[in-house]
């Protein structure tokens, strides 16, 4: 009885979301993904006009809001203990290509000197999830 315990123990040591460090790692990642998706959800809601005027600001706009949706799940999933190791080897990826792209719609801004500081929190937002998914990878 003891032995199976003990086999039992050892099963969730290796588990990687046993250890606390990792689960609040992808708790991080969720709540800044939280805020990407708020972030862009509220841009498209109170500028609906561009996807007649700019239709390609607005698809880019929205491949953003499905990214940082796409990050949600996948974190969320991940912390949640239904997501299998595939999902979570995808997290990474979705957080470069949300920084890379935050990034540039950062350099974009600056360079017409337009959009003020939500660009700028994107491209914090983006980092941060980058940083954090390099993180969770590690731990």
């Amino acid at each position: 009885m003891e032995a199976g315990s003990r086999a039992a123990g050892k099963v969730e040591e290796t588990t990687p979301l046993a250890r606390p460090g990792v689960r609040r790692w992808y708790w991080c990642l969720f709540g800044v993904s939280a805020l990407g998706t708020l972030d862009i959800g509220q841009f498209l809601a109170t500028n609906q006009s561009m996807f007649r005027v700019a239709p390609g600001r607005a698809a880019g706009s929205v491949l953003g809001l499905v990214l940082w949706l796409a990050l949600a799940g996948l974190s969320g999933s991940t912390v949640s203990g239904h997501g299998t190791s595939q999902l979570s080897r995808t997290i990474l990826p979705v957080s470069g290509l949300l920084a890379v792209g935050s990034l540039g719609l950062v350099a974009v801004h600056a360079a017409a000197r337009v959009g003020g500081l939500r660009p700028a929190l994107g491209g914090v937002l983006g980092l941060t999830a980058l940083g954090i998914a390099w993180l969770a990878s590690r731990d």
